[in-house]
């Protein structure tokens, strides 16, 4: 299958997705994640913010949020459609990501596009970067079954489903213990969806 990747699409994307959240399930979980970043010093990074819909949503929840991703295509929209949003051409290792204490960290189906040996050393480069008590909120399309991340055939670039065990395993041995998980199903979805928050120890 050609994955023409999300600079090829980001018009496709600006069309077809105006709004932040497909499912009120997702508008829930951000309302919680934006509960436990509140107040914390510092930035909250919006990892594959794309088109910027959830980074701005989170900021008019009063959160201070910077939006990373590599396309510059997404980018292009984001600056367009959200004038006022920070926002940095990088990748989801934060290595571009300016100087400055981080609050929060939110990756919604943005980590399933980073190979799974790669996820390890993601998430232990962003434990490295955060304090005691910072909320990380990670969203991925799910395995049903325990087990290693499962490619699929997603059609904009490759990408991996977890288990919602394993991927808390991968967080736990970076130091961030789980504080809740979301599993749901939408009847005109393939696979379930994952919402999974976890607090650096």
């Amino acid at each position: 299958m050609t994955q023409p990747g999300y600079d090829a699409l980001a018009d496709t994307y600006a069309a077809m997705f105006p709004e932040p959240y497909q499912y009120p399930i997702e508008r829930h979980a951000a309302a919680a994640f934006a509960e436990a970043a509140a107040g914390r010093p510092g930035r909250t990074v919006d990892v594959g913010c794309g088109l910027g819909h959830v980074a701005s949503d989170l900021a008019g929840r009063g959160l201070d949020v910077i939006g990373v991703d590599p396309s510059p295509g997404m980018l292009a929209h984001a600056r367009r459609l959200h004038p006022a949003l920070p926002l940095v051409d990088g990748d989801a290792s934060l290595a571009a990501l300016p100087d400055g204490p981080i609050a929060a960290i939110l990756a919604r189906f943005s980590l399933i596009h980073v190979e799974p040996g790669e996820v390890r050393s993601t998430v232990r480069a962003w434990s490295a970067l955060v304090d005691a008590g910072t909320p990380v909120l990670v969203a991925f399309q799910a395995a049903d079954e325990p087990g290693p991340p499962l490619a699929f055939d997603h059609a904009v670039a490759p990408a991996w489903r977890w288990h919602p065990d394993e991927f808390a395993r991968v967080l736990a041995e970076a130091g961030f213990e789980e504080a809740w998980r979301i599993v749901f199903r939408d009847k005109d979805y393939r696979f379930p969806m994952a919402q999974l928050l976890a607090v650096r120890d």
